[in-house]
């Protein structure tokens, strides 16, 4: 049986945004693995168990959209996907809705809005934070 907690896997590349990221979800409830390059990514999304991902789009080693391709088409994954990046852009937004993410969010970003995004996508896996 799936315990309560949700298992988000973080992939960003500035220390300080995953920080943030981390300490925010955690307060809420959910337990939050955060690497810092497309490599590192890759390795952790292999490993079955996460709830929602959370992926910047320029990373060392490669890209957020790499990665997304790489989940949903080589390991064939629907694993929740928030795109978490600096790049406004119509065109990157909807290339990475189109791609299969299922949100994106902008830098900077509220980490209260984050934690509530979050939240809409993890009901499925069993928990359910409060927003603080």
């Amino acid at each position: 049986m799936r315990d309560e907690v949700s298992h988000i896997l973080v992939i960003e590349d500035d220390r300080s945004v995953g920080k943030v990221v981390q300490v925010s979800l955690g307060l809420a409830g959910h337990e939050v693995h955060v690497v810092t390059d497309a490599v590192s990514g890759e390795m952790a999304m292999r490993e079955d168990g996460h709830d929602l991902v959370i992926l910047d789009i320029n990373l060392p080693g490669g890209t957020g959209l790499e990665l997304l391709r790489c989940l949903r088409e080589d390991l064939g994954r629907r694993t929740p996907v928030i795109m978490l990046s600096g790049q406004k852009q119509e065109d990157s937004i909807v290339r990475a809705l189109e791609w299969g993410a299922n949100d994106y969010v902008t830098k900077p970003f509220s980490p209260r809005e984050l934690v509530a995004r979050v939240n809409r996508w993890t009901r499925g896996s069993g928990h359910v934070a409060q927003v603080r």
